[in-house]
């Protein structure tokens, strides 16, 4: 079990370190050198942790990181392009598409929510229409 305790040590360095650097660490080579460990460690750590590789944790960080901040924001004052950029996503496509594929929306639809200050529920429910067979009350 000391091992296991080992490694779960390494792996909250590891997740308060991209925290603390977001948009400065961007790859495991710099997070592995900052924290003095190799980089065949802090796969270990992490694999056995949480079952992925530190690219892939490293990753989800940064766009959980990046959700949030979108999420937060109440005012046309920032752009996805903005929250992506400060947090070292440099392909913007790549960045949307990863985002979508973790969230289930693209983060211009997460920013547009925020903005519009619609809670996700409604705003899936006012996408979805009204239940199939019932109508709309239409007048003209």
């Amino acid at each position: 079990m000391q091992g296991r305790e080992r490694y779960q040590g390494i792996v909250v360095r590891f997740d308060e370190l991209i925290r603390t650097n977001l948009g400065k660490l961007n790859h495991v080579s710099d997070v592995s050198g900052a924290m003095g460990v190799t980089q065949r460690t802090l796969v270990r750590a992490i694999r056995t942790v949480h079952g992925t590789t530190p690219s892939y944790r490293l990753r989800m960080l940064r766009l959980t990181e990046a959700r949030d901040a979108l999420m937060l924001v109440k005012a046309r004052t920032e752009t996805v392009t903005d929250v992506a950029m400060r947090l070292g996503f440099v392909q913007l496509g790549r960045f949307a598409a990863d985002y979508r594929g973790a969230f289930g929306e693209s983060p211009s639809d997460t920013l547009r929510r925020a903005v519009g200050g619609i809670p996700a529920a409604e705003a899936e429910a006012a996408n979805s229409g009204p239940p199939a067979g019932e109508r709309t009350n239409c007048t003209g």
